[in-house]
């Protein structure tokens, strides 16, 4: 009879000594599974097919096992087989495509469970970035920062692009008020612009162009009241020594002007007490 050979796959005799294909012992080294009916070798604790355990003691005794319903009862012994019919030996291939068919459907059940939890790793990933790109967007006064949010989440949550629009909003009209502010050139326009908004990063320059325009006036009084009111309002101002040293400059030609009246009046009063004295003599 013509078997399967359970090393190499290849049809053999079950009466051949070796299999001619890979030369594994054939004759009274094998014996078919009685779960599936696979031929496998006797000394086989478990069918490589199937996975049945395989009764050592019936291994022994036992060739192969008849199929058909007519020899359930036949006692077979290696002086009495039983010749597997064709629908037997096709019974394996059945069970073979079955095993194969249940491979693939787990196979493809876990390749869609890889793929369904990348996606939900690279979603929660995308909210984290997305979440922390808007808390760093609504604590910014630069509206680059924010426009950049928008550009990059396009998908991001309505609640979310509708604030951060309503808030680019607003630094860009503070962006246009700056500009009203600096181009008036106006001490009053500046301060009302650091009163509304003294965090922004436009308070600083502001501040400077205040000090400028206070200096420049106390420099058109070029007196030593200008320049102490631009010291007292300016006490750390870019212009402080500068006007300093005017005050103090002013203040010294006023001593000065005091000591040469006083000394002219000296003069004036000697010259009347002179006079005086010649005026007594003539009379």
């Amino acid at each position: 009879m013509i078997i399967k050979c359970p090393e190499c796959g290849h049809q053999v005799s079950d009466r051949a000594r070796t299999c001619p294909s890979c030369g594994v012992d054939i004759v009274g080294k094998v014996t078919r599974c009685p779960d599936c009916g696979e031929y496998i070798f006797k000394d086989d604790h478990e069918c490589p097919n199937c996975h049945c355990s395989i009764n050592a003691a019936a291994s022994e005794s036992e060739v192969m096992v008849p199929s058909t319903q007519d020899t359930q009862n036949t006692q077979i012994t290696p002086s009495n087989p039983v010749i597997p019919t064709e629908v037997e030996l096709k019974q394996p291939k059945k069970k073979s495509r079955k095993a194969l068919w249940s491979a693939v459907i787990i196979g493809f059940v876990l390749a869609l469970i890889i793929v369904m939890l990348g996606i939900y790793y690279a979603q929660k990933t995308q909210m984290e970035n997305e979440l922390r790109a808007y808390d760093n967007a609504m604590m910014s006064a630069e509206p680059a920062v924010l426009q950049n949010f928008l550009d990059m989440y396009i998908d991001a949550p309505v609640a979310h692009r509708d604030s951060i629009k309503a808030h680019l909003q607003v630094l860009m009209k503070i962006d246009r008020d700056w500009e009203n502010a600096r181009a008036s050139l106006s001490k009053s326009a500046l301060q009302l612009f650091i009163d509304r908004n003294p965090d922004n990063v436009h308070v600083r320059e502001a501040r400077q162009m205040i000090d400028s325009l206070d200096f420049e006036t106390a420099k058109m009084g070029d007196s030593m009241e200008s320049y102490k009111k631009y010291m007292e309002e300016h006490e750390q101002g870019y212009y402080y020594d500068e006007a300093k040293n005017a005050y103090d400059r002013l203040e010294e030609e006023m001593v000065r002007a005091a000591q040469l009246k006083a000394e002219q009046d000296s003069i004036n009063k000697a010259a009347e007490a002179a006079a005086a004295a010649i005026i007594e003599e003539i009379n």
